[in-house]
């Protein structure tokens, strides 16, 4: 699977409350960033999982975005070292 940055337009509601029409109407898609594995693509849409476990074969945090929302996409260097000792990052 391939590891990626994804930038792509999410569909936005209103909060369920009476609101003048005006206001409504300016709307827009939200940017949403991603980061997360392509599960699988087609034409139409891309499957990205946040979490994966190789040897159960198992993921986890589906998204599905439909292709025309991607704004940018950039493959990650799965193979990338970063310094980190255990504790690290511990409160």
């Amino acid at each position: 699977m391939k590891l990626v940055y994804m930038k792509w337009l999410d569909a936005m509601s209103d909060d369920n409350t009476w609101q003048d029409i005006e206001d409504l109407k300016k709307q827009e898609l939200r940017p949403v960033e991603v980061v997360g594995w392509i599960l699988s693509e087609d034409k139409d849409k891309v499957i990205l999982i946040s979490s994966y476990d190789d040897e159960s074969k198992t993921g986890g945090g589906g998204v599905v975005v439909p292709r025309v929302n991607i704004v940018q996409v950039q493959l990650l260097n799965k193979g990338m070292q970063i310094p980190f000792k255990q504790g690290d990052y511990a409160n």
